[in-house]
This record gives C-alpha cells, sequence and structure tokens, in this order.
C-alpha cells in the first residue's frame, strides 16, 4: 500500500483551518496557538494516510483532541475576575447575511463565529459540547464525523450536538451576524459612545447606553477592574466615566477586531491601570447593549498598538 506523506507544504496548506477551528474551540491565542503546536507533529507522521482527501480528517480529529484536552485543563483553572475572548484583527470580513437553513451549510459563517458575542456564547456549552458544535455548525463537519474525532458514538455526537443547539437558542435570538450594514452601524455608535467617554459627558453617554447594558472588564487579576459584570445604563456610564477618569486622558483607533469595530485605548497609565486595552460593544436598535473591556496583556498579543 502506497501512504501519503503529510509533508510540511501540505500541512502549511491547513494550518489557517486548524488555527481557526482551535481558536473557536477555546477561545484564545495561546491556546489555539498550542492546538497548533501540538498537531503539527502529529500530522508529520500519520500512521495511514493513502491520499491527501484523508490528511483534513486525520488533521481535524488530532485537533479536536488536543482542543478538548486543552479546553478542559482550562476550565479547571480558576480565573480572576471575568472572562472575555482573546480579540484578534479580522480586516474587512463581513458575513454574507442571515445565516443558512439548509442543514447541509454550517450554521455559522467563519466570521460569525469568530466573533466575541459568539465566543462567550460558547463559554455556556460544556467542553465537548464546545468541541461538536465548533467542528459541526461551524466548520460544516457531519455529525458522525465530528463524533469519531472525539471518539463518541453517532447517538452520543447527535445527542451532545443537540444539548448545544439549545443551549445557543439565547444567543440565536438575540444576535444577528455581523454584516456590513452591522458593522457600519457598530463603528458609528462606537465614535459616539468614545467621543462622550473621552469627554467625561456623563448625560450624553448615558443615551447611548441601553437601560439593561450589561459592562464586562477582563484583566484576570492584572490591573484594576470589576470583579464580575456590571448592569445598568446609569452604573455602566458611571464605571465608564471612573475608568477613563483614573487611567488619564486616553486616545482610541479604530480597528475591526472580530468581525465588528473595536477601539484600542492607550493611556499613560499607572500603577494597577492598563496602558493598553481593546473596547468593543454589541449595539442593538443604534444603543449599547454590552461593552467588552480587554485590558490583560496575554490576551492583547495579537493586536497592534503601534499606530497609537
Amino acid at each position: 500500500m502506497l501512504y501519503y506523506d503529510v509533508a510540511a507544504d501540505t500541512l502549511t496548506r491547513y494550518r489557517r483551518f486548524i488555527w481557526d477551528f482551535a481558536y473557536r474551540a477555546t477561545g484564545t491565542i495561546a491556546d489555539a496557538d498550542s492546538v497548533l503546536r501540538e498537531c503539527y507533529p502529529r500530522g508529520a507522521h500519520p500512521p495511514a494516510v493513502n491520499h491527501e482527501s484523508e490528511v483534513r480528517p486525520f488533521l481535524t480529529s488530532g485537533a479536536a483532541a488536543i482542543a478538548l484536552e486543552t479546553l478542559r485543563r482550562r476550565k479547571r483553572r480558576p480565573y480572576v475576575g471575568c472572562w472575555l475572548p482573546a480579540p484578534v484583527e479580522t480586516g474587512n470580513a463581513a458575513s454574507p447575511g442571515a445565516r443558512p437553513e439548509a442543514t447541509a451549510s454550517p450554521r455559522y459563517d467563519v466570521v460569525e463565529s469568530g466573533s466575541t458575542a459568539f465566543l462567550l456564547a460558547l463559554e455556556a456549552l460544556e467542553p465537548r459540547e464546545r468541541v461538536l458544535l465548533t467542528l459541526c455548525d461551524a466548520f460544516g463537519c457531519a455529525v458522525q464525523d465530528a463524533a469519531a474525532a472525539l471518539e463518541l458514538t453517532s447517538a452520543t455526537g447527535k445527542t451532545t450536538l443537540q444539548s448545544a443547539r439549545r443551549k445557543m437558542q439565547q444567543y440565536d435570538a438575540d444576535h444577528v451576524p455581523p454584516t456590513t450594514d452591522l458593522q457600519a452601524g457598530v463603528a458609528s455608535v462606537l465614535r459616539e459612545f468614545l467621543s462622550h467617554l473621552q469627554e467625561y459627558n456623563l448625560p450624553a453617554l448615558e443615551k447611548t447606553i441601553a437601560s439593561d447594558a450589561r459592562a464586562l472588564f477582563d484583566s484576570a487579576g492584572e490591573f484594576v477592574a470589576p470583579a464580575g459584570s456590571v448592569f445598568g445604563c446609569e452604573t455602566v456610564a458611571r464605571l465608564l466615566a471612573r475608568f477613563s477618569e483614573r487611567s488619564g486622558p486616553v486616545n482610541f483607533s479604530f480597528r475591526m477586531l472580530n468581525g465588528l469595530p473595536a477601539a484600542l485605548g492607550h493611556a499613560k497609565g499607572r500603577p494597577r491601570w492598563a496602558s493598553h486595552f481593546v473596547i468593543a460593544i454589541d449595539v442593538s436598535h443604534g444603543l449599547v447593549t454590552r461593552v467588552y473591556a480587554v485590558l490583560a496583556t496575554p490576551k492583547l498579543t495579537a493586536i497592534r498598538f503601534d499606530s497609537l
């Protein structure tokens, strides 16, 4: 029997696929990089791969197993404060529109499945549910193939996927894919929102925030930040104004992160206060419904702050 040797150039062709899957399965840059590094030694010496059409399933199976164990280890470690996914730059990529109805198509396109809101929704899933849903609903794998990658029976795989989809129902009801129209709307609201914040104009800032808004700060204990979620328009506005005042004058630049416009903040800083951070928002009916502030240095390794 002639075996296909998975050479370095072949592995390179699947590098983006493996990393994209691992990032969605784990939500962090460091974990996605770790999955990719561990997957390559396995891919370089497959036990029996007859031709290139078998390479992707083989690598998918290895990446899924590594991602599952990586996610389980992360879940076992205590985390200080709110957890947010690590932001990544996505350029001008946008979702094509409404989620597909056809079962043959992935439920979530590559842009939506990398969005902050989607990755946060995945946090409510058990590790096995998360990996399976990512494979099936974000990357279009057949449930029996995804189940086999996790060493599950087809029946168990179907039950696990159904459970994961039930847990995603609230996300499905509340969020729309990041189309170009949504991106434009978020950009407009974000600029107005941050303009009032820089001016310390609290009444105007409150008018940009929904009454049931929620703010999450991820500093991983590295910097001063609320220990949990902050709820309510007035509370969120006052907290953000206090954060801006304590940080000193803040300069912002704007970039597309995780499929939506976000702000890269730079302040002079002071001990225990972040000098570089990312602020992203969710918007509904022209108002800010969620504020995501990523301050933890390890979460910002993929972001270029050089233009600030």
